[in-house]
């Protein structure tokens, strides 16, 4: 992985910055501080601007998995594309896709709250409804290994059997089938007419988007971390707002470049 604050990583982002590219970000961890309060984590209001001054510049999504209506006032209008529910919800997906999405999750509640409920509440899971999605948190606890081993066992009960994606103290579950992040940004990219994606994520949901096999044309990643499949990293999720304004003033000066005489 190269460091992509470094000279050689410079360099590849002002190639970047001078093809037709998609920029995309996920949330927490990444535009934003992590925080085991959820519902506190919002973007600095530095990182919105230059946030808001590269959509102007660029077509910008931010691919989450927190649901739209939770994640549309974070990022409170910075940029115009917004996926959510780790792909399954975005502005490309069908009606009734997300009818289905949602006839399964309300599913897998009565299971959560009939059989499931006394294990899950034995292993301290706190169990977060999304509407098309499911995630499970277990955030605090002694033996995370032990609970994430146990919750893989529960959560293979439901049925249908879903998709499970383990995340930072949590483990997401998702309809069988369902579009991932990766694919969503692929094809909003596709949508938009773009070359190529350049994506920044910071943790195992992310990598689905690190291992697109045709679009990506950057993948980064908040933490140096080997065996991610993303090319690049940033050492702490600090430097995103370095990122930003360093496209932002690459963008401006690509233009100038271009401009006729």
């Amino acid at each position: 992985m190269i460091d992509l604050l470094s000279a050689e990583g410079r360099d590849a982002l002002m190639a970047v910055a001078g093809r037709s590219v998609l920029y995309a970000f996920d949330f927490d961890g990444t535009l934003a501080k992590i925080s085991p309060d959820r519902g506190g984590v919002k973007l600095s209001p530095s990182t919105h601007e230059w946030l808001r001054e590269l959509a102007a510049r660029a077509p910008c999504a931010v691919v989450s998995g927190r649901a739209l209506s939770d994640l549309t006032p974070r990022v409170n209008g910075a940029v115009p594309y917004l996926i959510g529910n780790h792909g399954v919800e975005s502005p490309l997906t069908p009606d009734a896709t997300l009818n289905e999405a949602e006839r399964i999750c309300l599913g897998w509640m009565k299971q959560v709250d009939g059989d499931l409920a006394g294990p899950l509440k034995d292993a301290g899971v706190e169990v977060e409804h999304k509407c098309y999605t499911l995630t499970f948190h277990y955030r605090g606890d002694d033996e995370p290994v032990t609970v994430e081993r146990v919750l893989g066992l529960l959560l293979n009960r439901l049925a249908p059997v879903p998709r499970l994606i383990a995340g930072k103290a949590s483990v997401n579950v998702l309809p069988p089938g369902s579009t991932t992040k990766g694919e969503a940004a692929l094809a909003l990219m596709f949508h938009l007419r773009q070359e190529g994606l350049f994506f920044i994520g910071d943790d195992e949901t992310d990598e689905d988007v690190f291992g697109l096999r045709e679009g990506l044309m950057m993948g980064v990643r908040i933490g140096r971390q080997p065996q991610s499949r993303a090319g690049y990293y940033l050492n702490h999720q600090t430097e995103i707002e370095d990122v930003i304004r360093f496209l932002v003033h690459r963008l401006d000066r690509t233009r100038e470049t271009i401009r006729p005489e």
